[in-house]
């Protein structure tokens, strides 16, 4: 049976390392490739937000000035 009170420690290897450094180079391309996209659709709901704002401050400036 294992204690609760033990703290076990891992040490990777050099093999895991490597590995890791190999799918940094794999998902590389896909950072950049959704940090476009979401780029995108940012721009996309802030134009479609803004849309009613503008035309609030239209509607003032046409009836209440």
């Amino acid at each position: 049976m294992i204690s609760p009170n033990i703290i076990t420690v891992r040490r990777f290897r050099k093999t895991a390392l490597l590995r890791h450094r190999s799918s940094r180079d794999y998902f590389g391309t896909e950072h950049i490739r959704f940090l476009v996209v979401e780029s995108i659709l940012f721009a996309i709901m802030a134009a479609v937000s803004i849309w009613p704002i503008v035309d609030a401050v239209e509607f003032i400036k046409l009836y209440l000035l």
